[in-house]
């Protein structure tokens, strides 16, 4: 199940009207992702935490996670289920992803609306799935190259991106 989050650095919070949108959106005060893959690094930070989720959990608060809005036959494989008795844990299978594109400009906004209310202009893009890379890492990148990244080879699992606005 992945996870798709957006952190505004230093906000107070973003006050994001949910009706607004077609993604479900849980808005947190206390950086802590859903996954636990940056944990330790967000611990060390303070701001507003946007977990988004398919458009059907507006009105569930359970079982969050972004799986329908991906487009998952951008990178097509199939997910074996990991053989936990032999030490398996099923990662490594999936790299990289595009979000369906109805929910890119919601995806856009919520960014644009991060960087309007953090007070140091830091935006922190995390993305995290049990079938993507071992390791997680921190890429910076400004928000232009972060869309033409999308467009053109799809965004990273398992990246905490940092953008910038230029």
């Amino acid at each position: 199940m992945p996870t798709i989050e957006i952190i505004s650095l230093d906000a107070i919070e973003l006050g994001l009207n949910k009706d607004d949108f077609k993604v479900a959106l849980i808005e947190e005060k206390q950086l802590i992702s859903h996954r636990g893959l940056f944990n330790n690094y967000l611990k060390r930070k303070k701001g507003v935490i946007i977990h988004i989720g398919n458009p059907e959990f507006k009105f569930k608060n359970y079982g969050f996670f972004a799986g329908m809005i991906i487009n998952w036959k951008f990178e097509p494989d199939e997910n074996l289920i990991p053989k936990l008795e032999i030490g398996e844990n099923g990662e490594n299978q999936d790299f990289r992803f595009k979000f369906i594109k109805i929910y890119q400009k919601e995806i856009t906004k919520i960014i644009k609306i991060s960087f309007e209310k953090s007070p140091v202009k830091e935006v922190y893009f995390l993305t995290d799935i049990q079938f993507g890379p071992e390791i997680g890492i921190r890429k910076n990148i400004n928000l232009k190259d972060f869309w033409k990244q999308h467009d053109s080879d799809g965004l990273e699992w398992n990246v905490l991106y940092k953008i910038k606005i230029k």
